[in-house]
């Protein structure tokens, strides 16, 4: 964890930070005379991330505190309800310990009005802050073969359980597990010697909920991280879980070589540009099927084509060869199993992409348990 010194507070630095209405939250501040706030540990556009002490229970916390929202459509709404969902999932499934739920669901009272809280077991740093400790950010395939096994357990239960589509697993929305709490008591050490505001970078929990859908009705919204977005959600027709399997292939691929598949931003002016996504997805997974592009509810996506499918777009296709991509698994079986399993998410249509159970078992998938 990087540390700055408690000067300005990082969320009003965000777009429309003063209608969001953030809780102010004060180090050494009880919360519901239980949570004593001991370090910040990160922020987001809808809330603030604290590490706590929980004072009845003599052990460390994670505290999120949600931004002043009562909206029936909110993400702080939408979060809300599918956590107290998931507490009354069944967990008897082997991967249900994957996702993150709260300990405690409180309130407190801040000037703008009441702030939904929760409370959790504290993790360790996400997997996007994890690879710095990898020289060039590139993590061992390995070590990445057994996160992405979990979450593809994990995934299954969400969906058969619960009956939920994440659409935001990133290495930013994925936390390391610590084995023991000494991280966080030198963390309170250390805030008490010198007052600082610890930051984590990225999305905290291990599961962030707020953008989570009903998994068996058939969704038709934008959604998903830019570098993340399944083809499906790209070509604007109707989508459904399996593109979480494609979040896992693009945070796998993103783990192991320190860089995205898909990169379609316009930097200069932080736009996503959509005729430069299509061409790059084409160049990886070949011309989408035809009734995709004739089903999209895009307009914008029908006139890259004409009639018969082909590309009209002036945006050129890049030459791209996977093997040649993928360059931190050295050449042989380890490779082999890889490319094999990073082709059966890389299909255009959901239904044709690899499901979680039958990716949990490819070779590459178990190599780390090897």
């Amino acid at each position: 964890m990087s540390k700055t010194t408690a000067q300005p507070i990082e969320e009003q630095k965000l777009p429309r930070y003063r209608q969001r209405h953030y809780c102010p939250i004060c180090i050494g501040q009880r919360l519901i005379d239980r949570y004593k706030m001991i370090a910040k540990l990160g922020f987001g556009a809808y809330s603030t991330v604290w590490m706590a002490r929980d004072e009845s229970a003599n052990t460390y916390a994670s505290i999120k505190v949600f931004v002043q929202d009562e909206r029936a459509d909110s993400p702080v709404t939408n979060e809300l309800n599918v956590l107290r969902k998931l507490k009354e999932c069944p967990s008897d499934h082997f991967a249900a310990s994957g996702a993150r739920l709260p300990s405690e669901f409180f309130q407190v009272e801040g000037p703008s009005g009441r702030h939904h809280c929760i409370a959790s077991e504290p993790k360790g740093c996400s997997l996007w802050d994890l690879q710095d400790v990898f020289p060039g950010r590139r993590m061992p395939h390995q070590l990445v073969a057994n996160i992405v096994r979990g979450l593809l357990g994990c995934i299954n239960w969400l969906y058969l359980d619960c009956d939920l589509t994440h659409t935001e697993i990133t290495s930013q929305n994925v936390l390391a597990d610590l084995s023991n709490d000494e991280p966080f008591a030198m963390i309170e050490r250390e805030e008490a010697a010198e007052p600082s505001v610890p930051i984590m970078d990225g999305d905290y929990p291990v599961y962030h909920f707020g953008s989570a859908r009903t998994a068996s009705v058939a969704q038709t919204d934008w959604c998903m991280p830019d570098t993340y977005r399944a083809p499906e959600v790209l070509l604007c027709v109707p989508w459904g879980c399996q593109i979480d399997v494609w979040s896992i292939g693009m945070m796998a691929l993103q783990l192991i070589e320190a860089r995205n598949l898909f990169n379609p931003i316009d930097y200069a002016h932080s736009q996503y540009v959509l005729p430069v996504a299509v061409a790059q997805y084409i160049s990886v997974l070949g011309s989408p099927p035809m009734w995709m592009i004739q089903e999209s509810r895009n307009p914008d996506i029908r006139a890259l084509f004409d009639d018969q499918g082909r590309w009209t777009s002036e945006v050129p296709i890049p030459k791209f060869s996977l093997e040649d991509w993928v360059t931190a698994i050295p050449d042989g079986q380890d490779k082999e199993d890889f490319l094999r399993f990073i082709r059966r998410v890389l299909v255009w249509e959901g239904l044709e992409r690899g499901t979680s159970t039958d990716l949990f078992a490819e070779e590459w998938t178990t190599s780390g348990l090897r």
